[in-house]
């Protein structure tokens, strides 16, 4: 790990997870959902900068061995969810939407949305076409459905949360144009980080994939160009000192084979980011100490 010179994300109105009830159509959640996608772009941009300067940002990944074929799955629903700038949904939890262009095809979000019990769905929504000809939002695509809420049996001892939970993260590819989302939730065996890929907007999710089971939950980070996709993660096992953790995929999601730590065991690490080009990949994070400030730090690797 090394220590830059560069502001901590957290420093700046980072998201504090305290109000589940707040309605994504106030106008407080407009603000703050603002707030939380400016601060985001400017987390992102800080660890893009490191990757200008590995050449490893301009070597090529080789082809993975792992066929890219699409697993079978349904075609996504039809259903229009409205022409606005989200999709419609009256459950939406506030602060949760994330949106992402898909080259050549529109638009993709993703949300989390209430359900009885304090369970929450993830779900999805694509859109066609740019600017003037774009069509109206379709879906909901049901992402993941396996969160156990507060209500459920032993859920309060895994941490369920209800909508008080990190956003999912979001990235399409610009090469291939698939769909990567990130994120963490509790399920039947408990807390963990998981993953799921979609190869075209208009079909379905393939399965959801588990990165780790854990004791909580914590921030999710995914970042992806051509067949390297990377997911930077709060460790879920680190305890009360929180730990970054990091994996890789080869194969454009269908397999993650590497995971690794990539903050230092003495430090209280949160907020993970991630960028990736060519062979290169940067982590980075802030190390939170009581009464400092947070300081950022960023790792460093090339994918053999």
């Amino acid at each position: 790990p090394v220590v830059t010179t560069q502001p901590s994300p957290l420093a700046h109105d980072p998201l504090q997870l305290t109000d589940t009830a707040l309605a994504d159509t106030a106008a407080l959640a407009s603000f703050l959902l603002t707030q939380d996608l400016l601060r985001e772009a400017g987390a992102v941009e800080l660890v893009a900068s490191h990757l200008v300067a590995m050449p490893a940002s301009t070597e090529t990944l080789p082809a993975a061995a792992l066929a890219m074929s699409m697993a079978p799955v349904p075609p996504a629903p039809l259903t229009a969810l409205g022409e606005g700038d989200a999709p419609l949904d009256s459950m939406r939890c506030a602060r949760s939407l994330r949106v992402a262009r898909a080259p050549e095809r529109g638009r993709v979000a993703v949300w989390w949305s209430r359900r009885d019990r304090g369970r929450v769905l993830l779900l999805s929504a694509w859109r066609d076409g740019e600017g003037a000809s774009e069509g109206p939002w379709r879906g909901p695509i049901v992402v993941d459905s396996l969160d156990q809420g507060p209500r459920d049996a032993q859920a309060g001892d895994r941490g369920s949360v209800s909508c008080a939970r990190p956003a999912p993260s979001l990235v399409v590819d610009d090469t291939h144009g698939y769909v990567h989302v990130a994120y963490a939730l509790t399920g039947p065996e408990g807390p963990g980080v998981f993953y799921a890929h979609q190869m075209d907007p208009r079909s379905a999710f393939e399965p959801p994939r588990i990165i780790v089971y854990g004791e909580k939950l914590g921030a999710v980070r995914v970042a992806a160009a051509g067949d390297l996709v990377a997911i930077a993660y709060e460790d879920p096992n680190s305890g009360a000192r929180s730990r970054i953790a990091l994996t890789i995929s080869r194969t454009s999601g269908h397999d993650f084979a590497e995971r690794l730590t990539a903050s230092a065991d003495n430090a209280n690490a949160r907020d993970p980011w991630v960028a990736v080009r060519g062979r290169a990949v940067v982590v980075g994070w802030s190390d939170v100490a009581a009464g400092s400030e947070p300081t950022f730090r960023v790792r460093r690797a090339r994918v053999e």
